[in-house]
């Protein structure tokens, strides 16, 4: 690939060199697919971008698009990024709040919705901050009743642009000439990160930060002009947004689908990579199981499965492909590799049957065509990660964040090990730095916070400087806030988070901070943490207030011994119901933040262990001794 310089570059190379190749698919109202070349998509976005400079849509002005994935959000996106716009997304499940203090906050005054519910939504949203929006446009052309003139379709802006363009209009040329003068610093985007606060950042990330992702990222996936992305992933969410364009820029297909339909699509589509989030990957591994489970095929299954997982152990271990953090003695090393020979020269022959007689068939599932499946936004789980090693399916499992663009690192096609998240990627430098301070980047076996510096990292946080200077410092390291271990051949793997955000298996981010504090508002509570870092959901770790819940077990004939209150079922039900009255939509919470799961501790925590000297909990600490009963918890 060519080293591109701004997004814009991207897509005009694109457009050069794969005109009628298909770019992008999309079921229509009535269920079927419709299709886009690319030389539909440079003419289509080209009409809606004169359109939109004609309506006074000025260069590095910021536009709101709150849109799910479809069709809609790619057309917008792709204009926007032309015409140099600086594109300010954010999904509808968001509250009219949120998205009000988003506009506001990024000065948006045009916004486009992906329907007509959004506008009477973030017109209520934003009268507690005095801002206007001057035009709504409606992508999917339900335009509410009595509407305002302030209020258009998608349709009539495209059809205004097609009309300029035919008829040879002067904004043609102004838009062959924004889009040739962008610059690689020219923001592209700011993306506010997920929070409860009323507070989120607004990641500023530049056409450079996507150009040097997109000059890299193809290559390692080895994705090409021939290959099909089906996708479901949220565009405003960075690691989606990152995967169509990685598609677009090869001359790649994007067919977008969702819930419902990804099962028959992916039969139907037959794509060679799915882009999705850990918990698509868990439910199509429940599925596969399912119906092998509705087939009476289990123990079958299950059988050559245990057998393909040994024979990638020990071929993994011949080749080098292993977790170690401290390496073998080399002479216990050759021995082991001897062994490993031998046991997967016996594992060989079931395993390959295993491929014939099972997994072949479960592959049809995938479409018989998936090259590799791509994870991010969190942790995948193991048991789902052997699940597709062994019937074959490489996981491509990455890691970074919003502020990274987003990829920092990601497991190659031609090196899978589990428990990594693989290299850094090319250009992209590292290092560890403990508790203390130290930089323990080459100690076998440390562990610390990643710092990491490249041409990825976001320029900082919009009107935010203190919040930029606490993350990024003079000489353009970030901190990551996540605690990492190098593998002995430098693969990365998380262990953990030195930062307070916990990102849930489907991808939320939440800010554990504001439930905890609203849970403290209780009589009955006196400590609690959040958790569910790679988990569903999230659940919550309760230090009662020893003098509240005497009283409680008191009146309810409960013994007074701690162990024997926390375990009573009348207390927790009583901690069940406070915790759901204080923890829900009324008082200003989204679905995927509530309580799903707590444990009431016995022992209190103490300052100098669990607490801090400002009484502050150290959430490694408790995290770290309450494991088992964190994972006993969500089991």
């Amino acid at each position: 690939m060519g080293q591109f310089k701004t997004y814009a570059d991207v897509l005009q190379n694109s457009f050069k060199l794969y005109k009628d190749s298909l770019a992008l698919r999309w079921r229509n109202k009535e269920g079927h697919f419709e299709e886009m070349t690319y030389a539909g998509l440079e003419e289509t976005t080209k009409a809606i971008g004169c359109a939109l400079i004609a309506r006074g849509f000025e260069q590095r002005e910021h536009v709101g698009l709150i849109a799910d994935v479809s069709q809609y959000w790619n057309l917008t996106d792709t204009s926007l990024m032309q015409i140099g716009c600086v594109e300010v997304p954010r999904g509808t499940d968001s509250t009219g709040s949120e998205i009000g203090y988003i506009l506001n906050h990024s000065g948006s005054k045009k916004v486009f919705v992906h329907n007509g519910a959004q506008v009477d939504k973030i017109e209520k949203g934003l009268e507690e901050f005095g801002h206007k929006v001057e035009l709504y446009i409606v992508l999917d052309d339900s335009v509410p009743p009595g509407a305002g003139e302030n209020v258009l379709s998608f349709s009539s802006l495209i059809k205004e642009g097609e009309e300029l363009v035919k008829n040879g209009d002067p904004v043609v040329q102004k838009f062959d000439e924004r889009r040739s003068s962008i610059k690689p610093e020219d923001l592209g985007t700011i993306v506010y990160t997920s929070g409860t606060t009323g507070e989120p950042k607004g990641v500023m990330l530049s056409h450079k930060n996507f150009a040097a992702q997109l000059n890299l990222l193809p290559g390692l996936a080895d994705v090409g002009s021939s290959d099909s992305g089906l996708t479901l992933l949220p565009p405003w969410h960075i690691f989606g947004r990152i995967t169509e364009y990685i598609f677009l820029a090869v001359g790649g297909s994007i067919t977008y689908t969702d819930i419902k339909n990804i099962g028959q699509d992916m039969r139907d589509i037959k794509p060679t990579y799915v882009p999705a989030v850990p918990r698509i990957w868990e439910g199509v591994y429940g599925k596969i199981i399912g119906n092998v489970k509705k087939q009476g095929k289990e123990p079958i299954f299950n059988f050559f499965k245990d057998k393909s997982l040994k024979y990638i152990k020990y071929k993994n271990i011949l080749l080098g492909k292993e977790r170690v953090f401290v390496a073998y003695n080399p002479l216990v090393n050759l021995f082991r590799k001897l062994f490993a020979l031998v046991m997967m020269l016996l594992y060989k022959p079931l395993q390959a049957l295993g491929s014939v007689l099972v997994f072949k068939k479960v592959l049809m599932a995938t479409g018989g065509r998936l090259k590799a499946s791509i994870s991010g936004g969190g942790a995948l789980p193991g048991h789902v990660d052997d699940f597709f090693a062994a019937i074959g399916v490489n996981i491509m499992e990455g890691y970074g964040l919003t502020e990274t663009c987003p990829v920092l690192s990601v497991r190659l096609p031609s090196r899978i090990i589990p428990g990594t998240v693989g290299p850094l990627i090319e250009g992209t430098e590292g290092k560890l730095i403990d508790s203390e301070g130290k930089d323990v980047t080459n100690i076998p076996d440390a562990k610390g916070t990643l710092h990491v510096r490249g041409p990825q990292v976001m320029s900082g946080y919009y009107k935010n400087p203190e919040k930029t200077k606490a993350v990024l410092d003079d000489d353009g390291w970030f901190n990551t806030g996540d605690l990492i271990k190098f593998n002995v051949t430098g693969e990365l793997s998380i262990v953990g988070r030195s930062k307070d955000t916990i990102v849930l298996v489907g991808g939320e981010n939440v800010e554990p901070t504001p439930i905890e504090e609203k849970l403290k508002e209780s009589e009955l509570v006196d400590h609690c943490m959040a958790v569910g870092q790679d988990k569903k959901t999230i659940g919550m770790l309760i230090v009662p207030n020893e003098e509240a819940i005497m009283s409680i077990a008191e009146e309810l004939g409960v013994s007074k011994d701690m162990e024997s209150i926390v375990a009573s079922k009348e207390i927790n039900d009583k901690f069940k119901k406070e915790i759901a009255r204080l923890v829900s939509a009324d008082t200003g919470f989204k679905t995927f933040e509530k309580v799903s799961v707590f444990r009431l501790l016995s022992k209190a925590f103490e300052q100098g262990d669990e607490l801090n000297n400002t009484l502050k909990v150290k959430r490694h600490v408790v995290t770290d001794k309450y494991e088992g009963l964190i994972e006993e918890m969500y089991n």
